[in-house]
């Protein structure tokens, strides 16, 4: 298949060139910004520019677009051979770093959908089958089971990429109602590689334990009993390809890529114990946390990255990916603890987690 890739640069969209090239399909990425393709491990993906029509088996091209502009700001002749010359649409493009500006994230996440959905909608004489990366925490802030088939409960979203996540994902369930082809991907809090915690970027779980581990924030607002649900890299490249080899028999459906193992703060202070450099977070109930009560640098960095987060550290939600195993069987190599572990000791020895010397 010739497969148009969205987000090629980031985590999950290199990841996932990476196994379709080694299948032997041909990729075209839309990049915003002409540069090297790099997978987790820093591996350069070779490529050459995507001039129209189909290429090589095994062949990656770069074609430079944006979805902030209409017709993805390509050359009207271009946006229409790439339009009648590929067979598949991964779009995994977004902007998922915490704390822009409301309107990043709909200019991103939710018009760039929709500008993606136009191009796999319009092609002439069919749709193109359309895989869309969207997140576990489109189930917000409500608790309980949170299916493959749960959506728009009512519930509330502790950002604003989650909110704009759920928007897009209400695109594709539209445009699958019109008639497109779709698949839903859902990935939990991806982290680094099952095999040893290997990660090029640092962000969401890792942001906030680099600074408390640090001890630059002790405490934290939070309940003992919420959980977060981390999965390695590889094993969700390897489901976003399975949902892409597997489109006939996952067309329709949402697939949820969560751990059977989902850790409890409680679970997760166990591993930063592990670590004689780490300072242990301590989590107390939000309605006795008053971030005033803070002075110096412990405030700065809770408000700047630590208060971004901390809805996740309150809830108490159940993800199941039981119809997901019809399509993706795997389980992750590593999770839980074992996973955390690795994750944390990867950080450590590439030097992202260190203790500080600061007073705060």
């Amino acid at each position: 298949m010739q497969i148009l890739v969205t987000g090629a640069s980031g985590l999950v969209g290199a990841e996932a060139i990476a196994r379709l090239l080694k299948a032997g399909h041909t990729i075209v990425a839309l990049v915003h910004s002409v540069g090297n393709i790099v997978t987790n491990d820093g591996t350069l993906l070779p490529s050459r520019p995507y001039t129209g029509g189909r290429g090589n088996p095994g062949e990656l091209l770069t074609v430079k677009g944006d979805l902030q502009q209409d017709g993805l700001g390509l050359d009207a002749e271009l946006y229409r051979q790439l339009q009648s010359s590929v067979d598949r649409v991964l779009h995994s493009a977004a902007l998922t770093s915490f704390g822009r500006p409301e309107e990043r994230y709909e200019a991103i996440n939710v018009a760039g959908t929709r500008r993606m959905i136009d191009f796999a909608m319009k092609k002439p004489g069919a749709c193109i089958p359309f895989i869309y990366i969207s997140t576990m925490y489109v189930c917000g802030e409500r608790p309980g089971i949170f299916s493959e088939t749960a959506f728009d409960r009512g519930q509330s979203f502790g950002s604003p990429y989650e909110a704009s996540k759920f928007r897009a994902e209400s695109l594709i369930r539209k445009a699958q109602d019109n008639g497109l082809p779709t698949v839903i991907v859902r990935p939990a809090i991806i982290v680094g590689d099952s095999a040893g915690g290997t990660m090029r970027k640092f962000d969401t779980i890792y942001a906030v334990y680099r600074i408390t581990t640090a001890g630059l924030v002790r405490t934290i607002p939070g309940d003992y009993g919420a959980t977060l649900d981390i999965v390695p890299i590889d094993w969700v490249a390897d489901g976003v390809v399975a949902a892409l080899e597997n489109f006939s028999e996952a067309q329709g459906r949402t697939l949820h890529l969560c751990s059977d193992q989902p850790l409890a703060l409680r679970e997760i202070n166990d591993v930063c114990a592990l670590f004689p450099s780490f300072s242990v977070p301590r989590f107390v109930p939000g309605h006795v946390f008053h971030s005033y009560d803070m002075k110096g640098l412990e405030k700065r960095y809770y408000g700047e990255v630590i208060s971004l987060y901390e809805s996740y550290f309150r809830r108490q939600t159940v993800f199941v990916r039981d119809s997901t195993k019809d399509i993706f069987a795997k389980a992750p190599p590593a999770q839980g603890k074992e996973l955390l572990h690795k994750v944390f000791s990867y950080a450590v020895k590439v030097g992202y987690f260190r203790r500080t010397t600061h007073e705060i």
